[in-house]
């Protein structure tokens, strides 16, 4: 059915969002393939692996939604991928009330988690909101 799905992605040359928890290799492997045979292009939701994950995906040219989970204090891999990557290669997402941010836990508050990736990056949350605004327009709106 994954496959179905994303075969109809690029059929329609649509984006396409996965959400992938407790199985890197396998996801991984799919999106490659389906990403091979031509896809627009995609978002890594709620990403939560480890930075040699994120650098296969974003070799792909894909982006990597990043959440509440960055602003909690155990979140040391999520952290050092928003520290890798390239900001040009992530949008802002939220998954409240599960994810919400610390530390209005059970809120929709993104600015948290674009001042956190600010932070992290050396840069002013404003800088962060530009540029993963423009991100998920040109992904999502095909601006």
């Amino acid at each position: 059915v994954f496959r179905q799905q994303m075969e109809i992605a690029r059929e329609l040359h649509l984006p396409f969002m996965v959400h992938s928890r407790e199985a890197a290799a396998d996801t991984l492997d799919l999106v490659k393939d389906c990403v091979n045979r031509g896809m627009y292009g995609g978002i890594i939701h709620c990403f939560s692996y480890g930075k040699e994950m994120a650098r296969e995906y974003l070799n792909m040219g894909l982006c990597l939604g990043i959440g509440g989970v960055v602003t909690f204090n155990n979140a040391r891999k999520v952290k050092e991928v928003v520290e890798y990557a390239p900001l040009e290669q992530i949008v802002l997402e939220t998954d409240s009330p599960y994810l919400s941010p610390v530390p209005y836990r059970g809120s929709l508050n993104l600015p948290l988690v674009a001042e956190e990736i600010g932070r992290i990056k050396g840069i002013s949350s404003e800088e962060v909101v530009r540029v993963t605004g423009d991100n998920a327009r040109r992904l999502l709106l095909r601006k």
